[in-house]
């Protein structure tokens, strides 16, 4: 049986599913079969997937907390649905389609302890075979969702800019500050968020990850990728395009250029956070 308690659990684990119901029971199996050691709880937000998560959970998993959203209403709305019921000292997002190795949670739970400058850590993602996932990223440029979601991110001229975007040749075996993880797992201390706020709920999805990671730079603190967690991610690009008018048509793509439009704005003319913190720190260590 899951360490699930009923106290003041260490970790509130985060999920929110539309549709996904299928990866979530492997999820759900994987941590019910190897739990970590410490005491969590589980909150699973449904965004009106109408695929049986209730009977599921009902049913194979007892353990979890659910709540079921009327309507679809974006993934950062949905974690904003389950935060008023966390109560970790540590909230941890998990996307649907992961498989959690035994004994990661425990190690990477480990390294944030021992690291109380850290207010964001992302674990090291792999795909099914076993090969790097890209999970680090660079704070992007308004060009970044058009080039990343169509070939034009494959031609001369581009394909560098879309290259550092995605930190390519990045030892993936070391930890790295970096400016943003991907939030399909991502490790936040419960009192940073709560000094940074709830998820932004402009952008419905995508984008929400680096919003999330800008803001605890602009706090002070530390964001960094950590690989002694290795997380299997089966991830798939729904958002993939090869032409203008298949990214004009694709829903799922027209959401992540819209996020971006909105991140863009929101942040428009403020410097790197993360390199305004490492020059403060550079300064202080010279005086």
């Amino acid at each position: 049986m899951p360490n699930v308690t009923h106290e003041t659990p260490l970790v509130s684990i985060v999920v929110v599913n539309y549709k996904m119901v299928n990866f979530l029971r492997h999820l759900l199996g994987a941590i019910q079969a190897s739990p970590p050691a410490f005491e969590y709880e589980f909150l699973l937000v449904d965004n009106a997937s109408c695929d049986g998560i209730e009977e599921v959970i009902r049913e194979q998993f007892p353990w979890v907390q659910l709540t079921m959203s009327p309507k679809n209403v974006g993934l950062g709305a949905g974690v904003n649905l389950a935060l008023p019921k966390a109560r970790g000292k540590y909230i941890l997002f998990l996307n649907p389609d992961l498989i959690v190795e035994p004994g990661a949670l425990d190690t990477w739970l480990a390294w944030m302890e021992a690291r109380p400058e850290v207010g964001v850590s992302g674990p090291r993602l792999t795909n099914p075979d076993g090969t790097d996932q890209e999970s680090c990223y660079q704070f992007p440029n308004p060009l970044i969702p058009i080039l990343r979601r169509t070939v034009l991110g494959k031609l001369p001229g581009f394909s560098g800019s879309v290259s550092r975007y995605r930190m390519e040749g990045l030892d993936k075996t070391q930890a790295h500050d970096l400016d943003w993880v991907l939030g399909a797992a991502m490790l936040i201390r419960r009192d940073t968020l709560e000094k940074i706020g709830r998820f932004d709920e402009r952008f419905f999805l995508y984008f929400e990850d680096a919003d999330v990671c800008r803001r605890v730079w602009l706090l002070g603190q530390r964001v960094v990728y950590t690989p002694v967690a290795r997380v299997l991610h089966y991830y798939q690009r729904q958002s993939q395009t090869k032409t203008l008018w298949q990214a004009l048509s694709n829903q799922v793509t027209r959401l992540h250029i819209a996020s971006g439009f909105k991140y863009f704005v929101k942040y428009f003319g403020q410097p790197n956070p993360r390199v305004e913190y490492q020059k403060v720190k550079t300064t202080r260590a010279t005086l």
